[in-house]
Formats: structure tokens, sequence, C-alpha cells
């Protein structure tokens, strides 16, 4: 693991960079955001000390999801790359826990946001379809409602 000083509005990384590596936030804080240093910004997260990120890039082995900048002048954070990343989780047990519940509290997130999208868009569009709700499958590529109104919507533009 290593550890790597940061100056505010720093970026660690940007949305579409290489996953290669997670970081753990030992002090200070980033910013996670899409369309970042566009008129389209939108900040996703805080993350402060004890929190994790990068890691669904690291272990999807695809693009970042987002960028992450720096919020804080003299943030440290702890870079863990490809190569150590089984050693740490097999030293770390504690921190495993750690990480699968951030990525667990970052799916239901996404999960309620994906559904408020949708329930507007079908107030927008006016879809007689069956309301949703939380209880709706996670099969979201197979519900007709959410197809119906997705499909409405990118018509109506």
């Amino acid at each position: 693991m290593k550890e790597e000083r940061y100056k505010k509005d720093q970026v660690v990384f940007w949305q579409g960079d290489p996953g290669s590596c997670m970081y753990y936030v030992r002090w200070g804080s980033v910013g996670v955001y899409t369309d970042y240093a566009t008129i389209r910004q939108r900040q996703l997260a805080v993350l402060r000390s004890g929190d994790y990120f990068g890691e669904m890039g690291l272990l999807g082995q695809e693009g970042r999801s987002a960028t992450v900048a720096v919020l804080e002048s003299g943030t440290i954070l702890n870079r863990i790359g490809e190569d150590e990343f089984g050693e740490f989780l097999a030293s770390n047990p504690a921190r495993v826990h750690d990480i699968l519940a951030q990525l667990s509290h970052k799916l239901r997130k996404t999960t309620k946001e994906y559904l408020e999208v949708c329930r507007a868009l079908r107030d927008v569009v006016g879809t007689d379809a069956e309301e949703v709700d939380e209880s709706t499958s996670y099969r979201f590529a197979e519900d007709e409602q959410l197809v119906a109104i997705h499909d409405r919507f990118a018509q109506s533009l």
C-alpha cells in the first residue's frame, strides 16, 4: 500500500480512466463527480477518512465510473494496486467487511436513485403501467414498465 498526499482540487483519477487500483482515505476528503469540470458536473458523494473508493474499477477491471477530486489540502490516500490487492484482503479481514459494506451501500443508493428517476419519468411520460416500487425485481432490463418508460422518454427527446 502506497501513501500519497494531495492538494485541494487535485484530481486523483478521471471518469473513464483504467481502474488499476483502489484508495483508502487515511485523512482528509475527496469528492466523487460525474462530468467533472463541465457544466453538467454532478457531485455524487463526499468521502472522508475511513472510506474506500475506486474498488469498482479495480474489481470490474473497467474504466472509472466517476472522477475523484480532492476537497482538502493535505489529504492522504493509501493506494492499493492490483498486484497487492489479494494480499491486502487476506491480511485485513475487517477491512474486507468495510469494503463490502460500502459497496452494498453504493448499490442500495444507486438502486433507490434509479427507481426515483423511473418514477419521475413515469409521471412526465404518463405511462399506464403498474407503479414501480422498491419491491421491483433487480432485473431492470427485463422489467417491461421500466423499458416502456425509457422508450417513451427517449422518443420524447
